[in-house]
């Protein structure tokens, strides 16, 4: 265990500094409990009168959705007032954000987490582990007088921050296991390409020039997250449509239950990965079989060597309470790794 803190400093409302600190558990936090909830479960501690004014703005900030197979939301928010019966319970959750003036007790609880003496109108200041271990609790500052002012000052560049931070926890858990290289090396050797792969994926090789990595932990009921790649012939021009023709093949040919699926509109595009033509297309796969089993996939087809590499990466998630989005960030990340070496 380390008691290094990373420090991020980044800009807010009016050019005021944000102290951000983030780090693993100090010393002083032995003696806490151990923070409850989800990292994207945000416990927010206002006063109830603020709260009112500023509900509907705070909720469209924090809780921005994004596509997964319904429109699901980044953030789930849960206001608190300072008084409440539950504020106790509450206060241990993993993510804490409290909103209030340089005087509010926990305001100043958070602040004295990073020797901070006093804290200004305009600062946010973030510390771990205040009131439970492995917590991450943010301070907003509001202005006596203009405290519903000032806490919508504070959403845009907060919102972003928020997002940002849990992207980085996210990415970061996900190679808590290390990279396989020696699936990197594989796909080198006989595909022209390399990618960070997490050391949890299994690598599953099949004739054709097709490899499947698959990671079912902890449990296949309960989770899939699978990538399916094959090297294809060389064409000409490259669009969206055709990462959605060769599928169809993919799930006949290659998928022990064969998938259909429906595009998401709007979903193709056409980009540079790391200095190869690449094209992509999102939607949502229904297996054929009697289980219904279903989630969302993310198909690319990338220019590669004299020939295109075919990825086919989707998630099965069937828990509503479990976040479509954490996996579906995962996959893009270890797509967007690509680099093709020949």
């Amino acid at each position: 265990m380390t008691s290094e803190r990373r420090n991020r400093r980044i800009r807010g409302p009016g050019g005021l500094l944000l102290a951000a600190v983030c780090g693993a558990l100090g010393l002083a936090a032995c003696g806490l409990p151990s923070a409850m909830g989800e990292a994207n479960s945000l416990i927010l501690v206002a006063d109830d009168e603020v709260w009112i004014e500023v509900e509907e703005d705070t909720y469209r900030a924090l809780e921005r959705t994004t596509y997964t197979t319904r429109d699901e939301k980044i953030f789930n928010v849960t206001q608190t007032d300072p008084g409440s019966p539950e504020i106790g319970e509450l206060l241990l959750w993993r993510q804490v954000l409290v909103f209030g003036t340089p005087d509010d007790p926990r305001v100043q609880m958070i602040a004295s987490k990073v020797d901070r003496a006093s804290v200004q109108p305009g600062d946010v200041v973030q510390a771990s582990n205040v009131w439970a271990r492995g917590q991450l609790a943010t301070a907003v500052v509001l202005e006596p007088g203009r405290e519903v002012e000032s806490w919508r000052e504070h959403l845009p560049g907060l919102s972003e921050h928020l997002e940002q931070q849990f992207r980085d926890y996210v990415l970061n858990r996900m190679f808590v296991s290390g990279v396989d290289t020696a699936t990197s090396d594989f796909l080198r050797e006989n595909f022209g390409f390399t990618m960070e792969i997490p050391r949890v994926y299994q690598r599953v090789d099949r004739e054709g020039g097709v490899v499947l990595i698959r990671n079912d932990n902890p449990d296949p009921s309960e989770l899939i997250r699978s990538i399916l790649v094959q090297r294809g012939a060389a064409v000409d021009t490259m669009s969206p449509s055709m990462v959605y023709l060769w599928r169809v093949a993919v799930d006949d040919s290659q998928y022990n239950v064969p998938q259909d699926f429906d595009v998401i509109a709007g979903s193709g595009r056409s980009f540079d990965l790391n200095g190869s033509e690449a094209v992509e297309g999102r939607g949502i796969w229904t297996d054929r079989g009697t289980y219904p089993a279903a989630g969302p996939f993310i198909g690319r087809a990338v220019r590669c060597g004299d020939g295109v590499i075919y990825f086919d990466a989707w998630l099965y998630s069937p828990n509503p309470r479990r976040s479509k989005y954490e996996y579906m960030m995962q996959l893009e990340q270890i797509l967007d790794s690509f680099q093709c070496v020949r």
